[in-house]
């Protein structure tokens, strides 16, 4: 087994907990509404809600919650990460709460955008977003104490948040939530940890790559696959962009939280474009 081969097996391969996450999301979308008698809430997908009230209509993620109750050692160490993920979530809204320099980027697909649900008006939820390229686009989310909630354009507009330089803004802040970045390296291959949230977003990070392009011949080629996932390598080593191919590929077939099995490359000037091997930039 190959160094990738082994470090996959590690994070992705362990037996999942015992909690069933599509009961949880239930579970917790009844709390919810028990505890929100004047907002809509309604399950949009695994471990994600979407809350629909005055202020507008948000998405939730409950995959923190999830993970932490999962741990739980036992019942009452479950109820009470749940208990506390409510009261967060339930006493001021933390949307409400939060301000912008809670405002943070998180990479989606175009198949995200085609999932969201609709207001019980018929409209489309609309979201602060900005497209990269033709496979991946940044959605402004805010990130919580408990969660990361995508809320929609009315929020920006309601704290006079405009456009100009909110990417600058949102990643400044992603920096500083950041409490772990490290890359994990062997065979040519190199695997951001970021805590298993913000991973594909490490793409953004202008000065990571002006380090890491020290240590290539050419550009970085970047595999996304997923959110939790970015591996990447020399764009001027054929070998190692075969088998980014491979795992993207592979990754992105199973992924919960798919992004795209698209190789990218990030130029010198910031760029993130789909990789071409004639672009290829030899030593």
């Amino acid at each position: 087994m190959g160094w990738w081969d082994a470090l996959k097996s590690a994070m992705f391969g362990a037996p999942r907990p015992a909690l069933d996450p599509d009961a949880f999301t239930e579970d917790m979308a009844s709390r919810l509404r028990a505890a929100m008698p004047g907002r809509t809430v309604a399950v949009s997908s695994r471990l994600s809600l979407s809350i629909e009230g005055a202020e507008g209509l948000q998405q939730v993620f409950l995959d923190n919650a999830y993970r932490f109750a999962a741990e739980a050692a036992d019942d009452a160490g479950r109820e009470a990460v749940i208990a506390a993920w409510l009261a967060s979530s339930t006493g001021a809204a933390a949307s409400d709460a939060a301000g912008i320099d809670d405002i943070v980027p998180v990479l989606k697909s175009p198949d995200w955008f085609d999932a969201l649900p609709v207001r019980e008006d018929g409209r489309p939820v609309g979201h602060r977003s900005e497209a990269l390229n033709a496979h991946l686009a940044i959605v402004y989310a805010i990130d919580t104490p408990h969660n990361v909630a995508y809320v929609g354009e009315d929020w920006f507009v309601d704290r006079g948040i405009g456009v100009e330089g909110l990417r600058r803004r949102a990643v400044d802040n992603l920096r500083a939530k950041l409490t772990r970045l490290e890359v994990q390296r062997g065979g040519g291959l190199n695997m951001v940890v970021a805590g298993g949230y913000y991973e594909a977003s490490i793409v953004l990070l202008d000065e990571f790559w002006v380090r890491e392009r020290e240590r290539l011949r050419g550009d970085p080629v970047i595999a996304i696959p997923a959110r939790d996932v970015l591996v990447f390598g020399d764009s001027a080593d054929p070998k190692v962009v075969a088998e980014l191919r491979r795992y993207a590929t592979e990754i992105h077939a199973d992924a919960a939280y798919a992004l795209s099995p698209v190789l990218f490359q990030r130029f010198a000037d910031g760029r993130i474009e789909p990789f071409q091997p004639s672009e290829r930039i030899e030593a």
